[in-house]
């Protein structure tokens, strides 16, 4: 069996620029910078893996014990003694209990290991040979460290998969938020960038347990199944919202091949290609994970739903719900309960050095479209609280811009709104896209100024942003090739949509003016 703890499995960069393999025992090593897997999805996945281990072991009781930690630093000998009592949770290999594996073995069906992936066809694809651009056969043999890490990847992200097999915890494609250091100083270990995703045990409402058992990593015990069953936070341990298992899944690891991982490249004698898999795994319902942001409908029952990845990703007018609690027409927006807490207690000269890095997929049911990365600034002042509704109000007024440029550019090439037919999606993207160093700016202008002052700055952002709506709208209806050209129509949108109110009094009086003479 091999051990998730003590034997090198997680890729990592080294201070020199050097790739190696790290076990995470070895994590108070400071010479390892980063993590350095071979796919966006499963570095994503081991930055959780680690945070969450720290999280479920060594989390400090509160803020300033916390803080010590990270001045003080950490040693391979704390390190080993956190990790004593969980060593037979992360145990990955044939035998019972193996990591984010079925307790028991599966009489169900017999899957390609590649499967794990999102991306690779599934079974009905492959029957009906509809495979056209992903095609199968790519991936077929993993070695056991990326096996692990596909496994864990999939299990932490799971989208819908058919009948019975659940979701993760967070829902399909989950968005993850983790704290990252806007400048990073020179030489800095990748513990310390982890750590600014730990919770304190009191802030986090996060507590250790008295057992690590099957409440905190369920696959120490039979599957709880879902054909009638739901697991809710009042049914488990905290911790496992790190430790999710809604597939049940077992790897055949008495099949084996010798030669290179499809993946990785790295040459193996126990190359993996087969698993197990069955439906009703564990249903979770009602949980909040600590490093994703959520929703809440402010109608009907109200019930927390994650952030998705969403086509084109995230955009500035999606910011202010990762920073603070907000409510929209609609919904209530929560931020990370990681993110919260550390905004909320961190040190000031540390909480000015912190910027977001969001990442996720974005899946139609169980397609994976697109895989999502993205590095925001936190919206951090003094007075934050105070200049939120400034940003919303920003935010809404750019809203409307961008309604008033798709209307215009709709009309323009199809001449009536009912008449337009096609995916318009990418007015959109654009539009947030570029007018993000827009705002951006106007952020750093209005941190320390006082209402006149922001006042002015957002009268100014507010005539940019109109500026560019109408440098879009004139770029893609006159010199794009590929749109249709009918001048008199363009216009009469043109004139529409972008004379604004105070041009029309203005040149109504000119009017009258020129006929009075």
């Amino acid at each position: 069996m091999q051990s998730l703890l003590y034997d090198k499995w997680l890729p990592v960069r080294c201070r020199d620029g050097a790739k190696d393999w790290m076990a995470p025992v070895e994590l108070a090593d400071e010479n390892i910078e980063d993590l350095a897997a071979v796919r966006a999805d499963f570095q994503g996945a081991a930055w959780q893996f680690l945070i969450g281990l720290l999280q479920t072991t060594l989390a400090p009781q509160d803020i300033e014990k916390w803080e010590d930690m990270l001045e003080e630093g950490l040693t391979e000998q704390q390190l080993r003694e956190a990790f004593k009592p969980v060593e037979l949770a992360f145990r990955f290999g044939p035998e019972t209990p193996s990591f984010m594996q079925d307790y028991q073995s599966l009489d169900g069906e017999d899957t390609p290991l590649a499967a794990l992936l999102p991306e690779i066809p599934g079974g009905n694809t492959l029957k009906r040979n509809t495979d056209h651009f992903i095609k199968r056969g790519v991936v077929e043999k993993l070695c056991p460290r990326c096996a692990a890490q596909a496994l864990f990847s999939l299990q932490i992200n799971a989208p819908a998969g058919g009948k019975g097999y659940r979701t993760s915890l967070r829902g399909g494609g989950p968005l993850t938020t983790l704290l990252e250091f806007k400048e990073t100083p020179p030489g800095t270990p990748l513990w310390k960038k982890l750590w600014l995703n730990v919770m304190p045990q009191s802030e986090g409402r996060m507590p250790l347990p008295q057992q690590y058992d099957a409440a905190v990593f369920p696959w120490l015990a039979p599957t709880r199944t879902s054909e009638k069953t739901i697991t809710t936070p009042e049914q488990a341990h905290p911790l496992q919202a790190y430790w999710g298992m809604p597939r049940r899944i077992r790897i055949n690891f008495d099949k084996t091949d010798q030669g290179h991982c499809d993946l990785c490249g790295e040459i193996s004698s126990q190359l993996l290609s087969q698993m197990t898999v069955k439906n009703y795994g564990v249903q979770y319902v009602g949980w909040s994970h600590p490093l994703t942001p959520y929703r809440r409908q402010l109608k009907g029952e109200g019930e927390l739903l994650s952030v998705k990845g969403q086509p084109g990703g995230l955009c500035w007018r999606d910011w202010l719900g990762l920073n603070w609690t907000t409510a929209s027409e609609h919904n209530q927006e929560i931020p990370a309960r990681a993110v919260t807490q550390f905004l909320k207690n961190a040190d000031k000269a540390l909480r000015h050095n912190i910027r977001f890095w969001s990442f996720g997929y974005d899946f139609d049911n169980m397609k994976a479209r697109c895989w999502y990365e993205h590095h925001i600034p936190v919206l951090i002042t003094e007075n934050a609280q105070e200049l939120e509704p400034l940003f919303a109000q920003v935010i809404a007024s750019a809203g409307r811009v961008l309604g008033l440029l798709r209307g215009a550019l709709k009309e323009a090439w199809f001449g009536e709104l009912k008449n337009a037919k096609g995916d318009f999606s990418f007015i959109d993207i654009d539009f947030w896209q570029q007018t993000r160093p827009l705002f951006e700016q106007f952020v750093e202008e209005v941190k320390y100024g006082d209402r006149v002052a922001q006042q002015t700055c957002e009268k100014r952002l507010k005539g940019k942003i109109w500026q560019f709506a109408k440098r879009y709208f004139d770029e893609r209806v006159f010199t794009s090739p590929d749109a249709p050209v009918d001048y008199g129509q363009i216009m009469k949108a043109r004139k529409k949509y972008f004379t604004t109110s105070e041009e029309k009094l203005a040149r109504r009086k000119e009017k009258q003016q020129e006929g009075t003479k």
